[in-house]
Protein backbone atom coordinates (compact mmCIF):
# COMPACT_ATOMS: atom_id res chain seq x y z
CA UNK A 1 0.00 0.00 0.00
CA UNK A 2 1.23 3.47 -0.69
CA UNK A 3 0.32 6.89 0.57
CA UNK A 4 1.81 9.58 -1.63
CA UNK A 5 2.09 13.11 -0.30
CA UNK A 6 1.91 15.25 -3.43
CA UNK A 7 1.12 18.61 -1.92
CA UNK A 8 1.39 20.12 1.54
CA UNK A 9 0.38 23.79 1.52
CA UNK A 10 1.41 26.13 4.29
CA UNK A 11 -1.01 26.30 7.17
CA UNK A 12 -3.42 29.20 7.38
CA UNK A 13 -6.34 29.92 9.65
CA UNK A 14 -8.72 28.45 7.07
CA UNK A 15 -6.48 25.62 5.91
CA UNK A 16 -8.20 22.25 5.62
CA UNK A 17 -6.61 18.82 5.44
CA UNK A 18 -8.06 16.69 2.64
CA UNK A 19 -7.39 13.00 1.98
CA UNK A 20 -7.57 12.07 -1.71
CA UNK A 21 -8.09 8.45 -2.77
CA UNK A 22 -7.76 7.58 -6.45
CA UNK A 23 -7.71 4.19 -8.21
CA UNK A 24 -4.28 3.90 -9.83
CA UNK A 25 -1.06 5.55 -10.95
CA UNK A 26 -1.22 4.18 -14.52
CA UNK A 27 -4.32 5.59 -16.21
CA UNK A 28 -3.51 9.11 -17.51
CA UNK A 29 -7.03 10.25 -16.61
CA UNK A 30 -6.18 9.91 -12.91
CA UNK A 31 -2.89 11.68 -13.41
CA UNK A 32 -4.95 14.54 -14.81
CA UNK A 33 -7.42 14.28 -11.94
CA UNK A 34 -4.63 14.68 -9.39
CA UNK A 35 -3.32 17.72 -11.30
CA UNK A 36 -6.76 19.32 -11.08
CA UNK A 37 -7.10 18.39 -7.41
CA UNK A 38 -3.71 19.78 -6.45
CA UNK A 39 -4.34 22.99 -8.35
CA UNK A 40 -7.51 23.62 -6.34
CA UNK A 41 -5.85 22.51 -3.10
CA UNK A 42 -3.22 25.19 -3.67
CA UNK A 43 -5.85 27.74 -4.71
CA UNK A 44 -7.73 27.30 -1.44
CA UNK A 45 -4.60 27.06 0.73
CA UNK A 46 -5.41 23.53 1.87
CA UNK A 47 -3.27 20.46 2.50
CA UNK A 48 -3.70 17.17 0.64
CA UNK A 49 -2.41 13.65 1.08
CA UNK A 50 -2.90 11.31 -1.89
CA UNK A 51 -3.50 7.59 -1.40
CA UNK A 52 -3.09 5.36 -4.46
CA UNK A 53 -3.07 1.53 -4.62
CA UNK A 54 0.18 0.00 -5.85
CA UNK A 55 -1.85 -2.51 -7.85
CA UNK A 56 -4.21 -0.63 -10.19
CA UNK A 57 -7.85 -0.59 -9.06
CA UNK A 58 -7.21 -3.00 -6.18
CA UNK A 59 -10.23 -3.03 -3.87
CA UNK A 60 -8.40 -4.53 -0.88
CA UNK A 61 -5.63 -1.96 -1.06
CA UNK A 62 -8.10 0.90 -1.27
CA UNK A 63 -9.90 -0.41 1.82
CA UNK A 64 -6.59 -0.38 3.70
CA UNK A 65 -5.82 3.11 2.41
CA UNK A 66 -9.16 4.39 3.71
CA UNK A 67 -8.10 3.22 7.16
CA UNK A 68 -4.72 4.93 6.79
CA UNK A 69 -6.41 8.14 5.68
CA UNK A 70 -8.79 8.12 8.66
CA UNK A 71 -5.84 7.62 11.03
CA UNK A 72 -4.63 11.10 10.00
CA UNK A 73 -8.04 12.61 10.90
CA UNK A 74 -8.59 14.65 7.70
CA UNK A 75 -11.19 17.39 7.50
CA UNK A 76 -12.66 15.77 4.38
CA UNK A 77 -12.14 12.81 2.06
CA UNK A 78 -12.30 12.98 -1.73
CA UNK A 79 -12.54 9.56 -3.32
CA UNK A 80 -12.84 7.72 -6.60
CA UNK A 81 -14.01 4.27 -5.41
CA UNK A 82 -12.58 1.10 -6.93
CA UNK A 83 -15.88 -0.80 -6.66
CA UNK A 84 -19.56 0.16 -6.30
CA UNK A 85 -20.37 -2.40 -3.54
CA UNK A 86 -17.27 -4.08 -2.10
CA UNK A 87 -16.11 -0.97 -0.21
CA UNK A 88 -19.18 -0.97 2.03
CA UNK A 89 -17.23 -1.50 5.27
CA UNK A 90 -14.71 1.22 4.43
CA UNK A 91 -17.46 3.65 3.47
CA UNK A 92 -19.27 2.89 6.74
CA UNK A 93 -16.07 3.66 8.66
CA UNK A 94 -15.83 7.04 6.94
CA UNK A 95 -19.45 7.77 7.78
CA UNK A 96 -18.94 6.66 11.40
CA UNK A 97 -15.97 9.02 11.74
CA UNK A 98 -18.10 11.99 10.77
CA UNK A 99 -15.65 12.94 8.02
CA UNK A 100 -17.43 14.55 5.04
CA UNK A 101 -17.05 12.35 1.95
CA UNK A 102 -17.02 13.53 -1.66
CA UNK A 103 -16.96 11.20 -4.66
CA UNK A 104 -15.68 12.04 -8.13
CA UNK A 105 -15.70 10.11 -11.42
CA UNK A 106 -17.91 7.39 -9.87
CA UNK A 107 -19.65 6.52 -6.61
CA UNK A 108 -20.68 3.53 -4.53
CA UNK A 109 -24.18 2.07 -4.79
CA UNK A 110 -24.99 3.06 -1.22
CA UNK A 111 -23.51 6.50 -0.77
CA UNK A 112 -23.30 8.75 2.29
CA UNK A 113 -21.33 11.28 0.23
CA UNK A 114 -22.15 14.95 0.56
CA UNK A 115 -21.65 15.36 -3.18
CA UNK A 116 -20.55 13.40 -6.24
CA UNK A 117 -18.99 14.95 -9.34
CA UNK A 118 -19.25 12.82 -12.46
CA UNK A 119 -20.78 12.47 -15.89
CA UNK A 120 -23.48 10.42 -17.60
CA UNK A 121 -21.49 7.36 -18.68
CA UNK A 122 -24.31 5.81 -20.67
CA UNK A 123 -24.78 9.05 -22.62
CA UNK A 124 -21.02 9.24 -23.11
CA UNK A 125 -20.92 5.67 -24.46
CA UNK A 126 -23.88 6.39 -26.73
CA UNK A 127 -22.16 9.46 -28.19
CA UNK A 128 -18.95 7.51 -28.83
CA UNK A 129 -20.67 4.64 -30.64
CA UNK A 130 -22.91 7.00 -32.61
CA UNK A 131 -19.86 8.93 -33.80
CA UNK A 132 -18.21 5.77 -35.10
CA UNK A 133 -21.41 4.47 -36.71
CA UNK A 134 -21.93 7.74 -38.57
CA UNK A 135 -18.28 7.69 -39.66
CA UNK A 136 -18.88 4.19 -41.06
CA UNK A 137 -22.06 5.43 -42.80
CA UNK A 138 -24.12 2.95 -40.79
CA UNK A 139 -22.46 -0.20 -42.09
CA UNK A 140 -19.62 -2.43 -40.95
CA UNK A 141 -18.12 -4.81 -38.42
CA UNK A 142 -17.35 -3.19 -35.06
CA UNK A 143 -15.41 -4.34 -31.99
CA UNK A 144 -15.99 -3.13 -28.43
CA UNK A 145 -13.27 -3.00 -25.77
CA UNK A 146 -14.82 -2.41 -22.35
CA UNK A 147 -13.36 -1.28 -19.04
CA UNK A 148 -12.75 -2.96 -15.69
CA UNK A 149 -15.77 -4.97 -14.45
CA UNK A 150 -15.33 -3.48 -10.96
CA UNK A 151 -15.48 0.10 -12.24
CA UNK A 152 -18.86 1.79 -11.97
CA UNK A 153 -18.27 3.50 -15.33
CA UNK A 154 -17.85 0.28 -17.34
CA UNK A 155 -21.36 -1.18 -17.54
CA UNK A 156 -23.16 2.07 -18.41
CA UNK A 157 -20.62 2.92 -21.11
CA UNK A 158 -21.09 -0.50 -22.71
CA UNK A 159 -24.86 -0.11 -22.42
CA UNK A 160 -24.55 3.21 -24.23
CA UNK A 161 -22.40 1.64 -26.96
CA UNK A 162 -24.93 -1.10 -27.64
CA UNK A 163 -27.97 1.19 -27.42
CA UNK A 164 -26.50 3.52 -30.06
CA UNK A 165 -25.53 0.69 -32.39
CA UNK A 166 -29.07 -0.76 -32.27
CA UNK A 167 -30.10 2.27 -34.32
CA UNK A 168 -27.86 1.13 -37.18
CA UNK A 169 -28.99 -2.29 -38.51
CA UNK A 170 -26.03 -2.32 -40.88
CA UNK A 171 -23.57 -2.35 -37.97
CA UNK A 172 -22.57 -5.72 -36.52
CA UNK A 173 -20.68 -6.13 -33.24
CA UNK A 174 -18.24 -8.91 -34.13
CA UNK A 175 -16.38 -9.10 -30.81
CA UNK A 176 -16.42 -7.72 -27.28
CA UNK A 177 -13.56 -7.97 -24.81
CA UNK A 178 -12.43 -6.19 -21.64
CA UNK A 179 -9.22 -4.26 -21.26
CA UNK A 180 -9.68 -3.24 -17.59
CA UNK A 181 -8.91 0.40 -18.53
CA UNK A 182 -5.21 -0.54 -18.87
CA UNK A 183 -3.07 -0.39 -22.03
CA UNK A 184 -1.29 -3.73 -21.62
CA UNK A 185 -4.44 -5.61 -20.66
CA UNK A 186 -6.30 -4.16 -23.63
CA UNK A 187 -3.46 -5.09 -25.97
CA UNK A 188 -3.47 -8.70 -24.78
CA UNK A 189 -7.25 -9.08 -24.86
CA UNK A 190 -7.70 -7.40 -28.24
CA UNK A 191 -4.80 -9.27 -29.83
CA UNK A 192 -6.54 -12.50 -28.86
CA UNK A 193 -9.89 -11.25 -30.15
CA UNK A 194 -8.39 -10.28 -33.50
CA UNK A 195 -7.38 -13.88 -34.16
CA UNK A 196 -11.01 -14.96 -34.36
CA UNK A 197 -12.42 -12.23 -36.61
CA UNK A 198 -11.79 -11.63 -40.30
CA UNK A 199 -13.78 -8.46 -40.95
CA UNK A 200 -13.27 -5.34 -38.86
CA UNK A 201 -14.24 -1.78 -39.77
CA UNK A 202 -13.98 0.09 -36.46
CA UNK A 203 -13.33 -0.17 -32.73
CA UNK A 204 -15.06 1.49 -29.76
CA UNK A 205 -12.72 1.62 -26.76
CA UNK A 206 -13.93 2.70 -23.31
CA UNK A 207 -10.88 4.91 -22.69
CA UNK A 208 -7.89 6.40 -24.50
CA UNK A 209 -5.33 4.47 -22.45
CA UNK A 210 -6.77 1.17 -23.69
CA UNK A 211 -6.96 2.62 -27.19
CA UNK A 212 -3.16 2.76 -27.20
CA UNK A 213 -3.08 -1.00 -26.59
CA UNK A 214 -5.76 -1.60 -29.22
CA UNK A 215 -3.78 0.41 -31.77
CA UNK A 216 -0.65 -1.56 -30.87
CA UNK A 217 -2.53 -4.78 -31.64
CA UNK A 218 -3.96 -3.41 -34.88
CA UNK A 219 -0.53 -2.26 -36.04
CA UNK A 220 1.01 -5.62 -35.21
CA UNK A 221 -1.56 -7.39 -37.40
CA UNK A 222 -1.33 -4.86 -40.23
CA UNK A 223 -4.86 -3.56 -39.79
CA UNK A 224 -5.92 0.08 -39.86
CA UNK A 225 -9.48 0.97 -38.85
CA UNK A 226 -11.09 4.00 -37.18
CA UNK A 227 -11.01 4.00 -33.37
CA UNK A 228 -13.05 6.02 -30.87
CA UNK A 229 -11.87 6.44 -27.27
CA UNK A 230 -12.72 8.38 -24.11
CA UNK A 231 -11.15 10.79 -21.60
CA UNK A 232 -9.55 13.19 -24.11
CA UNK A 233 -6.14 12.52 -22.58
CA UNK A 234 -3.05 14.21 -24.03
CA UNK A 235 -2.13 10.89 -25.68
CA UNK A 236 -5.66 10.60 -27.06
CA UNK A 237 -5.53 14.09 -28.52
CA UNK A 238 -2.22 13.27 -30.19
CA UNK A 239 -3.80 10.16 -31.72
CA UNK A 240 -6.63 12.29 -33.11
CA UNK A 241 -4.15 14.81 -34.55
CA UNK A 242 -2.26 12.05 -36.35
CA UNK A 243 -5.44 10.37 -37.58
CA UNK A 244 -5.06 7.18 -35.56
CA UNK A 245 -8.26 7.92 -33.61
CA UNK A 246 -11.25 9.79 -34.99
CA UNK A 247 -12.63 11.05 -31.67
CA UNK A 248 -12.45 10.86 -27.89
CA UNK A 249 -15.26 11.57 -25.45
CA UNK A 250 -14.14 14.23 -22.99
CA UNK A 251 -14.73 12.49 -19.68
CA UNK A 252 -13.04 15.34 -17.82
CA UNK A 253 -11.62 13.69 -14.70
CA UNK A 254 -9.33 16.67 -14.16
CA UNK A 255 -12.29 19.03 -13.75
CA UNK A 256 -14.21 16.46 -11.72
CA UNK A 257 -11.36 16.27 -9.21
CA UNK A 258 -11.06 20.05 -9.03
CA UNK A 259 -14.80 20.47 -8.51
CA UNK A 260 -14.79 17.81 -5.78
CA UNK A 261 -12.15 19.84 -3.91
CA UNK A 262 -14.26 22.98 -4.24
CA UNK A 263 -17.36 21.12 -3.04
CA UNK A 264 -15.39 19.93 0.01
CA UNK A 265 -14.03 23.39 0.82
CA UNK A 266 -17.43 25.03 0.41
CA UNK A 267 -18.97 22.41 2.70
CA UNK A 268 -16.27 22.85 5.33
CA UNK A 269 -16.92 26.60 5.22
CA UNK A 270 -20.57 25.96 6.01
CA UNK A 271 -21.96 26.40 2.51
CA UNK A 272 -24.52 24.11 0.87
CA UNK A 273 -23.50 22.18 -2.26
CA UNK A 274 -25.57 20.05 -4.68
CA UNK A 275 -25.65 16.31 -4.06
CA UNK A 276 -24.61 15.68 -7.65
CA UNK A 277 -22.71 17.70 -10.23
CA UNK A 278 -22.70 16.20 -13.71
CA UNK A 279 -20.45 17.48 -16.49
CA UNK A 280 -21.98 17.35 -19.99
CA UNK A 281 -20.83 14.87 -22.63
CA UNK A 282 -18.49 16.34 -25.24
CA UNK A 283 -16.79 14.65 -28.17
CA UNK A 284 -13.36 15.88 -29.17
CA UNK A 285 -12.23 15.43 -32.78
CA UNK A 286 -10.26 17.25 -35.46
CA UNK A 287 -12.78 20.10 -35.47
CA UNK A 288 -12.49 21.15 -31.81
CA UNK A 289 -9.32 19.72 -30.30
CA UNK A 290 -7.54 23.06 -29.79
CA UNK A 291 -8.86 23.49 -26.23
CA UNK A 292 -7.56 20.03 -25.32
CA UNK A 293 -4.28 20.01 -27.22
CA UNK A 294 -1.93 20.51 -24.27
CA UNK A 295 -0.56 18.75 -21.22
CA UNK A 296 -2.72 18.56 -18.10
CA UNK A 297 -0.59 21.21 -16.41
CA UNK A 298 -1.78 23.74 -19.01
CA UNK A 299 -5.41 22.70 -19.23
CA UNK A 300 -8.22 24.71 -17.70
CA UNK A 301 -10.77 23.14 -15.39
CA UNK A 302 -14.49 23.83 -15.49
CA UNK A 303 -15.35 26.67 -13.05
CA UNK A 304 -17.82 25.94 -10.26
CA UNK A 305 -20.49 28.33 -11.56
CA UNK A 306 -20.25 26.86 -15.08
CA UNK A 307 -20.55 23.30 -13.80
CA UNK A 308 -23.64 24.19 -11.79
CA UNK A 309 -25.27 26.05 -14.67
CA UNK A 310 -24.61 23.19 -17.13
CA UNK A 311 -26.34 20.59 -14.94
CA UNK A 312 -30.05 21.34 -14.42
CA UNK A 313 -30.37 19.07 -11.37
CA UNK A 314 -27.41 20.73 -9.64
CA UNK A 315 -28.78 24.18 -10.49
CA UNK A 316 -32.19 23.18 -9.13
CA UNK A 317 -30.59 21.83 -5.96
CA UNK A 318 -28.65 25.04 -5.42
CA UNK A 319 -31.80 27.13 -5.93
CA UNK A 320 -33.66 25.03 -3.36
CA UNK A 321 -30.76 25.38 -0.91
CA UNK A 322 -30.63 29.15 -1.26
Amino acid sequence: MVAIVLLESSLTETSFSIAVLTKNNTNPAYIGARVGIDRMIEHFGCRAVHYVPRRPDDVGEQITLVSKALDRIPDAIIMCPTHPTRLAGAIQSIEASGTPLFFFVSETDISPAVSCVGSDDEALGHAMAWRLAVHLEGRGAVAIVGGHPDAATSAPRTKGFLRALETFPGIEVVTQCRGDYQRDTAYTAFSKALRSISDLDGVIVANDFMALGVLDALTQTGRQVPVVGANATPHGIELIKTGRMIASAAFDAMSMGALAVEAAVRTLRGEKVPARIELPVKLVDQTNLSDWDCDYSFRKTVPWETAISQHPQARSNMESLA
